[in-house]
């Protein structure tokens, strides 16, 4: 009320980033049958892509009904959460030192400014320049960065909605 708007931040990874695109598959109910411990990045990409294209689909809902809730998305980059010792662990065999990249705290900074900053705008995507901590820079919520389009953007909605059993409303 005080400032005329209201935000809605997602957090998402730059492991959305890239390809492979987005991929329905894993947003249909599939009894847990999603390819076991092999395909667990896949599934985090995705996920993390899904959250990018959801925040870009709530922005162009939100604009098209000339709403002042802004939507906008997050990344932490690399940092030293229980995360980052989990991936180091599955990809190089043990974990790697916390002290190696930069601070938890360093991978707030992001979504910090998403929430507080009064220059960011709706359908913005915030996160540490190359990934490794620093101040957030504004990076890009299109390909080839972040594989989205309106096609993608209405089946991931459909999902979502079938998800949680009913429509959104804007």
């Amino acid at each position: 009320k005080r400032s005329g708007e209201a935000r809605i931040v997602n957090m998402s990874s730059g492991s959305g980033f890239g390809k492979p695109e987005f991929n329905p598959l894993y947003f249909s109910r599939r009894g847990g049958n999603l390819g076991g411990a092999k395909a667990s990045y896949d599934r985090y990409h995705q996920s993390k892509l899904s959250n990018l294209c959801f925040t870009s689909a709530l922005d162009d809902r939100l604009r098209a009904k000339g709403s002042n809730v802004k939507a906008m998305a997050c990344t932490p980059g690399v940092c030293g959460t229980d995360m980052f010792l989990h991936a180091t662990t599955v990809m190089g065999g043990a974990p790697a030192k916390r002290d190696t990249v930069p601070s938890a705290e360093d991978g707030s900074l992001a979504q910090l400014k998403c929430i507080a900053d009064p220059d960011v705008e709706s359908g913005d995507l915030w996160g540490p320049r190359m990934g490794m901590g620093g101040l957030p820079a504004k990076m890009d919520l299109s390909p080839p960065n972040v594989l989205v389009n309106d096609k993608v953007k209405d089946i991931l909605w459909q999902l979502c909605e079938d998800a949680v059993g009913e429509q959104f409303e804007i």
